[in-house]
C-alpha cells in the first residue's frame, strides 16, 4: 500500500460526507434562474458557494470568478499544476431506484448513488481532498496547485473559456481534469453539435417533445394526435415500449426510451428515433420515413456519415432533443468523429438525406496529445504504481472534456475499468472503494506533476 494509499483512508468518511451534501444540490443549466452574475441558474451557484465554504474551512484561497468558475489556491511559489473538475450535471432523467436523484444513497454493493456521483462530483471531491491530503502533510512544497471548478461543462464548457478570457486564469505548466477514464485520455474525437430544422406538415401529428440535453440519449418523447384508435392498437399490436392516454379530445403517447452519454449512444435506446419510426411506418409520412431511415444507425451508415479513424475509431451520432409545434420539426445531432474527418462532408449527407436544414451551435476540435510527453509519462506513472496494472496503456476516447480548453492538459480518470458509472443516465454511481483509491491517485498525481513541472 502506498503512502497517498495510507493517508486517504483517513479522509474517505468526511470526503463522502462532502460528496453527499453536493449530490443534494441540483446543479444542471437553469435558464429560468439565470441573472448576470448568476449564468448558469441558481443551483450551479448554490454548487460554488458550497465549494468556496468547504475550501475556505480547511483555509484554502478560494474566490469565484465571473459567477461561472470556483478557484481554489495552494501552494506559495514554483510552476503551476492545474486542476480543472466541473460542478454542473445533466437533468436527472428516467426512472432511479433511489428516492431522489439528488439523495445520495449507498446500496450494498458499496455504491454511492446519485445524479453526478460519477459525472463530475464524484471525482471532483476525490481531487479536491487530494489536494487537502497534501496540504494537511507538507507536500505542496516547490509548485503551487490551482484547483478549478466551471459550471457549464455538460454545455460545451464556456465556463473555462470566460475564466480563462475575462477571468484572466493563469495556464497551467501541467494539469489533468478527473472526468473521464483510467489510465488515462491521450485523445478525445472532434465533436459538432447541431440542430436540424424542417417546416413540414406531419398531421394529424400535434406535438412532438422528446429529450432533455444534446449530449445524452433521449430517453423519453411525447407525441400529441387526435384521438386515434387505430395507431394506438397498432402500438400495442407492435408492442411498442410506450405509455398510452386516449380520450375522446387527444391520444397522448409517451415513447420510452434508455438515456445515455452522447458519447455512447448504442448504449441508450432513442425514445426520439422510436416516435418516428413508429410514426412514419404507420402513417407513410415523406418526411418521417425519409427521417427514419436515416436516423437508424448509430454510426451513420444509412446516410453515408460513418467513418473509421486509426487514433479515434468510429463515428457517432446522438439526436438528443426532439421537437414539433405543427409548424417545425427539428432535433438536435451529437456528432463525434476522429482525427482524419472532414465532419462538414458527413453533416451535408445527412441534410442531403433528411431534407433538414443544419444549423451548427458549436465545434470542438479533435485533441491528440503525445503519448511520451512529459504530462502523459508522468501521469501513467502514478496510475501503474497506484493500482500496479502495470500494463495499462493510454486510451482514445469519445468523449468531450475539458482538456480540450486547457493547454498542458488531459483527462485522467476516474472511471475505472468496468465501473462506467452509468454517466448520464438513472442511478449514477461511484464505488466508495474506488473514491478511496481516487483520493490517493490524485494526490500523488498533483505531487507527481509539481515534481515534474520544476
Amino acid at each position: 500500500m502506498s503512502k497517498f494509499q495510507k493517508l486517504a483512508k483517513t479522509y474517505l468518511k468526511t470526503a463522502t460526507m462532502a460528496l453527499q451534501k453536493l449530490i443534494g444540490i441540483d446543479s444542471h443549466y437553469d435558464e429560468a434562474t439565470k441573472t448576470p452574475d448568476k449564468p448558469y441558474g441558481v443551483g450551479v451557484d448554490k454548487a460554488f458557494d458550497y465549494l468556496l465554504k468547504l475550501a475556505r474551512d480547511y483555509g484554502f484561497k478560494a474566490r469565484k470568478v465571473l459567477g461561472r468558475a470556483v478557484e481554489i489556491e495552494a501552494g506559495e511559489q514554483g510552476p503551476l499544476i492545474g486542476v480543472y473538475a466541473h460542478a454542473d450535471v445533466v437533468p436527472a432523467t428516467g426512472k432511479w431506484s433511489t428516492s431522489s436523484p439528488f439523495k445520495a444513497t449507498i446500496d450494498k454493493e458499496g455504491r454511492l448513488i446519485g445524479r453526478g456521483a460519477s459525472d463530475d462530483k464524484g471525482p471532483l471531491i476525490a481531487a479536491f481532498y487530494g489536494l487537502k491530503l497534501l496540504k494537511d502533510n507538507g507536500l505542496l512544497g516547490g509548485y503551487r496547485v490551482k484547483f478549478v471548478v466551471g459550471g457549464d461543462e455538460e454545455r460545451g464548457s464556456s465556463c473555462l473559456e470566460h475564466y480563462f478570457a475575462e477571468g484572466k486564469g493563469e495556464v497551467p505548466a501541467l494539469a489533468f481534469t478527473p472526468d473521464a477514464d483510467y489510465p488515462l485520455i491521450y485523445a478525445e474525437k472532434g465533436i459538432d453539435q447541431l440542430k436540424a430544422s424542417k417546416v413540414c406538415s406531419l398531421s394529424p401529428v400535434i406535438a412532438i417533445s422528446g429529450g432533455s440535453a444534446v449530449n445524452a440519449v433521449c430517453d423519453s418523447c411525447l407525441v400529441s394526435l387526435p384521438p386515434d384508435r387505430e395507431f394506438a392498437s397498432y402500438l400495442q399490436t407492435k408492442g411498442i415500449d410506450c405509455d398510452i392516454s386516449l380520450s375522446d379530445a387527444l391520444l397522448l403517447v409517451t415513447f420510452k426510451g434508455k438515456s445515455a452519454h452522447g458519447a455512447e449512444p448504442h448504449k441508450g435506446a432513442n425514445a426520439g428515433v422510436l416516435a418516428i419510426k413508429a410514426l412514419a411506418d404507420f402513417y407513410g409520412n415523406e418526411t418521417l420515413v425519409c427521417l427514419a431511415r436515416a436516423l437508424d444507425a448509430h454510426d451513420g451508415t444509412a446516410f453515408g456519415g460513418n467513418s473509421v479513424s486509426p487514433e479515434l475509431g468510429a463515428a457517432s451520432w446522438n439526436y438528443g432533443i426532439f421537437s414539433y409545434d405543427g409548424n417545425v420539426l427539428s432535433f438536435t445531432v451529437d456528432y463525434r468523429y476522429g482525427e482524419d474527418v472532414d465532419p462538414g462532408k458527413a453533416e451535408e449527407r445527412l441534410a442531403a438525406a433528411t431534407g433538414f436544414n443544419l444549423t451548427l451551435l458549436s465545434r470542438s476540435p479533435v485533441l491528440l496529445e503525445k503519448k511520451d510527453g512529459l504530462l502523459v509519462k508522468t501521469l501513467m506513472k502514478v496510475y501503474k504504481s497506484e493500482t500496479w496494472k502495470l500494463f495499462a496503456k493510454p486510451l482514445a476516447i469519445g468523449g468531450n472534456t475539458y482538456a480540450k480548453h486547457v493547454k498542458n492538459c488531459v483527462a485522467f480518470g476516474a472511471a475505472f475499468p468496468g465501473h462506467d458509472g452509468n454517466m448520464h443516465a438513472p442511478d449514477e454511481y461511484i464505488h466508495l472503494a474506488d473514491f478511496e483509491k481516487d483520493i490517493a491517485i490524485y494526490a500523488h498525481a498533483i505531487h507527481a506533476l509539481g515534481k515534474a513541472a520544476r
